[in-house]
């Protein structure tokens, strides 16, 4: 389930402090350390995978955990601001397209237009 060398393993198992945003079984949600926007969130499952190209069969729910958690965050964030949350959800996959920790995770991105001059984070 976790990997000795992996830093979010670690932090899952709470032996390296993050800012911890929410969590249940499956998932566990931290602030990033190097924010890109007002909101910047890892979504991590609690299970070790290195990346979408790794999920297997016997993995399906980890993904739908990790959708439930994203919407759970969103109405969190329309609950305090009154307003329907637009968010983007990012996925690095390998090296060459910026993943730097080799355990699943996503970005969820809120409060910035990503877009608004070309794709810029």
């Amino acid at each position: 389930m976790f990997q000795n060398d992996c830093i979010f393993c670690k932090i899952i198992k709470k032996e390296i402090p993050a800012k911890i945003i929410k969590e249940n079984d499956h998932v566990m949600v931290i602030e990033d350390v190097s924010p890109k926007a007002p909101v910047h969130y890892l979504i991590l499952p609690k299970k070790h995978i290195i990346n979408l190209n790794h999920l297997k069969e016997q993995d399906r729910d980890v993904t739908w955990h990790m959708v439930k958690m994203a919407q759970e965050i969103a109405r969190d964030i329309e609950k305090e601001s009154g307003k329907e949350t637009s968010f983007n959800i990012i996925a690095n996959n390998g090296a060459d397209a910026g993943q730097s920790v080799f355990h699943m995770h996503w970005h969820f991105i809120s409060g910035k237009n990503i877009y608004l001059n070309g794709l810029e984070l």
